[in-house]
């Protein structure tokens, strides 16, 4: 008759059975017309009760009761729902009363209550719910899709000043995240902007309310969640107010979460800035579960660390971690090495081998520039996803695996999944679970410990006591973009410690065009904004630096800065937005206003 949803199952805990937007139904549990739901809230207990064309439902402490409720405070027989044109509730004699609407109603008396009222049984709450039309559909957005809208506004905010909010959310970790998405969409317009970012964590953007009206809405919005009795923590950021950039308002949004929180990342792992602290804490959150992982950025920040942190905070930390380089190998080397192969499955097979899905039996699997992937290969790999089972080449029958996948790329894959250059299962399939790492030209208060870092490891025996850093080469290394990132700055630091004899390390140490290039118009100590070019007193094409930027926007200066830069690319407007300094958003965002013909590329012709 009444059918029981357990709000913490594995999955939910972590927040990753979030229905993708409100009101719609997970296949296979269709509501049916004049369904009601009851809702339970009350001492950290949240759970859904189904109603299947009943007359009555009894509600109480006693398991006999259609609606049992675990609480001291209601009688063992408490109340009776009675279910018609019109649901009542009758109060049955119990010892701490029934409330509607904050009265308490006399025994054996049927009170009309309404869906969306609250009703209160001891010290709990209930909240009927009827499901017979869907709900005002509303979008849950990706962090990636949200992180695009908000450098959306962000430019906008540039362009015309006009200022919004960013809210972070982290509501009660025990409630059910579609009863969590189901309040916030009931009360935000439609204007507004959902988004998850994470397991018991929502972001929300407010596209036209001012830093003067933030805390008002924050207000608000803690209202109507308390309406519900949801506990929630709400942390803004306002645009310009706390920053202009992305990844600005992002830490300011989080930064009073990550005070006092110590990051999770092993030994060798520096963290000293609020972004990578908030990744890794994601870490800490996702590694306990099978979810597939996608680490998305640039080459050299730092995505193999990422993926050993995973594996590391996973119950699987004691089993192997097994890395795998898609880009370095051939399509059939790369199937023989995952999959493994029996002996004379092709020439030179002289012995049967283990695939690499094998070894890592009971542990991890880095899959490495998953972007290079053959799609013949994609194939094969979204069945042994799908079945847990692995076939060597050549061979007959299925081996079961147990093995959790992690995936890299520093390309951008859902491009490729447009052009059907990879495929779309495989991505879905691999992206339970997206963190991007930001490049160390954003992480400036990680250069000098990581510099420090990669000396220690460098130095020798007799050089340990004497090889340090000067002040002059920190402030020139904070200047470079570090195109290389995190390798290389260690490959930098690996030759300065060979340069310096006994220290301590200079300018004159570190390669020449590290040091001439010095930015204009940049606040020291901030790294280049993806909206805000580098701008440069010296050109060096070469060694991944872009020519000055104009100092007027939207002067013809600047428009032939951007067409020369594409007609370096040869039109290709990603490789001209990465010379330039700037997002490839921003580039088509300047094109869009200076009325430019897009340029294609030269081999555009050649694939279509």
């Amino acid at each position: 008759m009444v059918r029981s949803v357990s709000s913490h199952d594995e999955h939910d805990d972590l927040g990753l059975n979030a229905v993708t937007s409100v009101g719609k139904n997970v296949p296979g549990d269709e509501v049916l017309p004049s369904q009601l739901q009851v809702l339970v809230i009350g001492n950290g207990t949240f759970a859904t009760h189904t109603i299947h064309d009943v007359a009555k439902v009894t509600i109480g402490r006693s398991s006999a009761c259609d609606v049992a409720v675990n609480d001291e405070s209601i009688s063992r027989r408490h109340a009776i729902l009675h279910v018609g044109e019109t649901v009542t509730i009758e109060d049955v004699g119990s010892a701490n009363g029934t409330l509607v609407r904050g009265i308490k109603i006399l025994p054996g008396r049927r009170v009309e209550i309404s869906a969306g009222e609250l009703v209160g049984i001891g010290d709990t709450s209930i909240l009927l719910q009827r499901r017979s039309r869907p709900l005002r559909s509303r979008r849950i957005w990706t962090h990636d899709a949200f992180e695009a809208r908000l450098e959306d506004l962000c430019a906008r905010e540039e362009r015309s000043g006009v200022a919004f909010t960013l809210f972070r959310l982290h509501p009660d970790r025990r409630a059910p995240a579609g009863f969590v998405e189901e309040t916030l969409g009931d009360f935000l317009r439609e204007t507004d902007i959902l988004g998850k970012y994470g397991p018991h964590e929502y972001e929300v953007l407010l596209p036209d309310t001012p830093p003067s009206k933030a805390g008002e809405a924050v207000r608000r919005i803690e209202a109507r969640l308390k309406e519900r009795k949801l506990e929630c923590r709400i942390f803004a950021a306002c645009c310009p107010r706390d920053g202009r950039s992305p990844y600005q308002l992002i830490a300011k949004a989080q930064a009073p979460v990550l005070i006092g929180k110590a990051a999770v990342a092993s030994p060798e792992i520096v963290v000293n800035d609020v972004q990578m602290k908030g990744l890794y804490q994601l870490v800490a959150k996702v590694a306990v579960s099978q979810i597939g992982v996608l680490l998305l950025g640039e080459t050299g920040v730092g995505k193999e660390m990422f993926a050993r942190a995973v594996h590391e905070a996973s119950r699987r930390a004691g089993g192997p971690f097994v890395e795998i380089n898609c880009a370095a190998l051939t399509e059939t080397l790369l199937e023989s090495e995952l999959f493994g192969h029996e002996k004379g499955a092709f020439t030179n097979a002289v012995t049967a081998k283990a695939g690499l899905l094998e070894s890592a039996q009971g542990g991890t699997v880095l899959l490495d520039e998953i972007g290079d992937m053959p799609l013949a290969t994609q194939v094969k790999l979204l069945r042994v996803i799908e079945d847990s089972q692995v076939r060597r080449v050549g061979g007959l029958k299925s081996k079961p695996i147990d093995v959790r996948f992690v995936a890299a790329t520093n390309c951008d894959i859902e491009a490729l999944v447009e052009r059907g250059a990879f495929r779309r299962d495989l991505f879905f399939r691999l992206n339970g679970v997206t963190i991007v790492i930001p490049p160390l030209r954003e992480r400036l208060a990680e250069i000098e410990l990581l510099a420090t870092e990669f000396i220690r490891r460098a130095t020798t025996a007799d050089q340990a006591q004497t090889v340090a850093l000067s002040s002059q080469a920190i402030e020139a290394m904070k200047r470079y973009r570090w195109p290389g990132n995190i390798r290389e700055l260690k490959n930098v630091m690996e030759r300065a410690v060979l340069l310096c004899g006994q220290g301590p390390i200079l300018p004159e140490h570190l390669p020449s065009e590290k040091v001439r290039m010095t930015l204009v118009n940049e606040p020291r100590g901030h790294a280049p904004s993806p909206s805000s070019p580098t701008q440069l007193t010296d050109e060096a094409p070469d060694s991944g630096w872009a020519p000055a930027r104009p100092r007027e926007k939207g002067s013809k200066e600047e428009q032939q800065w951007i067409l020369q830069a594409l007609d370096r690319a040869g039109g290709n407007q990603t490789e001209a937005a990465r010379q330039l300094g700037i997002s490839r958003r921003t580039l088509v965002s300047r094109l869009n206003d200076y009325s430019f013909v897009r340029p294609r590329k030269a081999t555009r012709k050649q694939d279509e």
